[in-house]
Parts: structure tokens; C-alpha cells; sequence
């Protein structure tokens, strides 16, 4: 059932990037996007750092029924310390149009505004030295669920398996939900132009 939901919130990709740009549509079908994700599409992160408290939530207003709670307790400058991270099972090819798509929303912290500030966010090496393929950032703003994109052009090969998605959370004192996670690979034919609305 779960697969189900997930595989839907990823036909919601389609229709969301074809919203945002009519050539999506015309490139790919629903059918078709399914074929372009390189992981196994969950709400289930892997949080790390000493500045954060995680737990998993159930939710019905997001797709799969659940997320993980991320709670910084502090800033730091080295906003990586503290993380969130996703396996990806399929290989990365250089010069191939990756878009990582998520789910997720903001908790207000100190009675300021509900939003999070994810200063990373990583298609990268499980392992060291963790070289990013791609990389953007992510301003998630607001207490509802939206669905967040970040597209690049891959700057490496990285093999299937040795592969993760990263989001750093340690920039500021913040709490975030983050829902499931969908990175796909549209080639390296793919225009990138075509994403960058996302």
C-alpha cells in the first residue's frame, strides 16, 4: 500500500513539473517518470548530529502517511554537522540531469516564522571524501507539506549504491519535516532550463 501512495506522490512530481514547464509533459509521460527514479522513494532518513533531536511522525496530509521531525537546537557554522540523509540505490552518471524532489515543511521556532533553512542539498558520495554530483539549497517556508525541487547537471560518476541524497540542517535553530524524498535521472540529453522553475 505504502509503495502505492509513494508511486503516486511521484506521478504529483510529473504533474507538478509539467505545471511548471509545458515540455515536461510533451518530454515525459507519468509512466515514463516512474522509469527515472534512482532510489526507492520513503520518508525514511537517516538524521544525524549532536545538535538535534528526530522522531518519526505519522501524517495523513503527506504522501506515504509520514515524515521525520528534525529539531536544531543550535546554529552552527558548519551547517553539515547535522543531517539528514537517503540512499541511492541506482548509479550517477556524469553530465546526467538529476532532480531531487521532497516533501516537506517547517515548525516555528522562538515564536518566529515557520521556516527552515536547508543550506545543502546533495546528490553525493555515501562514503569519503562524500563529493557532490549536485547541489543546491532549499529555503522550506510554511507549516503545510509542499514539495521542494532542486535539479543539477551531475559532475561525477558515482557507482550504484555508492550514492546518497544529503540535506544539511545546521545552519540555524530550526525544526523541519521532511517527507519522501524522489531523485531521478532524466539523461543527459535532458535541457536543465526546463527544471530550473522548479
Amino acid at each position: 500500500m505504502k509503495t502505492k501512495i509513494l508511486y503516486f506522490a511521484l506521478a504529483i512530481v510529473a504533474l507538478a513539473l509539467g505545471a511548471a514547464s509545458s515540455g515536461f509533459a510533451r518530454q515525459s509521460g507519468d509512466g515514463d517518470i516512474l522509469q527515472k527514479a534512482i532510489n526507492k522513494p520513503s520518508a525514511n532518513w537517516t538524521v544525524y548530529g549532536a545538535n538535534q533531536k528526530n522522531s518519526a511522525v505519522k501524517d495523513k496530509t503527506v504522501a506515504g502517511g509520514g515524515g521525520m521531525r528534525v529539531e536544531v537546537s543550535q546554529a552552527s557554522d558548519k551547517p553539515w554537522e547535522v543531517g539528514a540523509q537517503q540512499a541511492i540505490t541506482g548509479k550517477v552518471s556524469k553530465n546526467d540531469v538529476i532532480l531531487v524532489a521532497f516533501w516537506a515543511k517547517a515548525e516555528a521556532v522562538d515564536g518566529g516564522a515557520a521556516e527552515a533553512n536547508l543550506s545543502a542539498v546533495r546528490v553525493q558520495q555515501a562514503a569519503a571524501p562524500y563529493d557532490a554530483a549536485t547541489q543546491g539549497s532549499v529555503k522550506v517556508s510554511g507549516a503545510e507539506w509542499k514539495m521542494y525541487t532542486v535539479p543539477g547537471r551531475a559532475s561525477m560518476d558515482i557507482p550504484a549504491g555508492g550514492a546518497n541524497v544529503s540535506l544539511h540542517l545546521g545552519s540555524a535553530k530550526q525544526t523541519v519535516f521532511l517527507g519522501p524524498v524522489f531523485v531521478l535521472d532524466f539523461g543527459p540529453d535532458y535541457d536543465l532550463k526546463k527544471l530550473a522553475g522548479g
